[in-house]
């Protein structure tokens, strides 16, 4: 069953689109470089800025991007906000989907995932796919390679980390074109709406999977509902979201703070910076939680 949300809606567009979509696609002038330690989000922005004709070096892009050198930890926010600076528009949407991804490709649009580096790691990684045959995608991996190819069931199960993250830059005369590519999912609310259903599903289906309530956490957070949301939160904390994940994600502390589980955030964000002491998300929600506590006790 397609996961695309204007389909559950009864939309036609996606099963005409695929219909007419060419069986092998490559973009051209795409970048390459072999990243240094933590680098990958440098690396993806040189190649997609690459694409559409503007030059950045790696040292330029993680200057501009990280925190202090070596930060093992550049967002999705910050990667798009880098990319603006070069006059790019991004959207970064989640649930998505390899139909998603070849209607996008086939369009002249790279797309950049956030994916776990490999199976059984937890480490986060950003890649960009820029081509696809039948049943598998070509990517540029900042450390795998220039031409890495994923089948699609492997390209989905290392995506599940992230619940099917994407980024897609594009110049702003091109927004109404990648508007009707994602459909409803253009809105920002429509699609917390299409993750939090598929959330549901996947719950569902895998209820042991810590990813698959943290993403149906994040979209119950986002949608409003912070009280439900901080017992999603709990959840995929109790079945064993590594420590590394909360340097990369920190919803579940946003959550706590708003539903006023402030001893929660406190004691989980003390046991990450011990892991990773400069992250500046971390101390700003362990700082939060200190003072809410302080005030309590006070």
């Amino acid at each position: 069953m397609t996961r695309r949300w204007w389909l559950i809606l009864g939309a036609s567009w996606s099963c005409s689109a695929a219909a007419t979509l060419p069986a092998s696609v490559t973009l051209k002038n795409i970048r390459h470089d072999d990243q240094a330690l933590n680098n990958c989000a440098p690396v993806t922005a040189l190649t997609v800025l690459g694409y559409y004709g503007a030059s950045v070096t790696q040292a330029q892009a993680a200057a501009a991007m990280k925190d202090y050198p070596g930060d093992p930890q550049v967002t999705s926010l910050e990667l798009a906000r880098y990319l603006g600076r070069a006059g790019l528009q991004s959207v970064i949407r989640y649930a998505g989907d390899a139909e998603l991804l070849r209607a996008l490709v086939a369009a002249g649009y790279p797309v950049v995932v956030q994916q776990r580096l490999q199976r059984g790691s937890d480490v986060a990684h950003f890649r960009t796919v820029y081509g696809y045959t039948a049943g598998q995608f070509l990517i540029s991996d900042p450390l795998l390679g220039p031409a890495l190819r994923l089948s699609d069931e492997r390209l989905a199960e290392l995506w599940a980390y992230y619940n099917g993250e994407y980024l897609v830059a594009f110049p702003p005369a091109k927004a109404a074109d990648v508007q009707r590519i994602l459909g409803s999912d253009y809105s920002a609310a429509a699609n917390w709406r299409h993750l939090q259903m598929h959330g549901a599903q996947d719950v569902k289906a895998r209820p042991q999977d810590p990813y698959a309530w943290w993403g149906l956490a994040k979209a119950t957070l986002r949608l409003g509902d912070a009280a439900l949301a901080s017992e999603y939160f709990e959840r995929a904390v109790n079945l064993g979201v590594p420590t590394m994940y909360y340097l990369y994600r920190q919803e579940a502390f946003e959550a706590w703070t708003h539903a006023g589980r402030h001893d929660r955030t406190h004691s989980v964000t003390g046991r990450a910076l011990r892991a990773f002491p400069r992250s500046k998300e971390l101390q700003y929600f362990r700082a939060l939680a200190s003072k809410a506590l302080g005030q309590a006790g006070g």
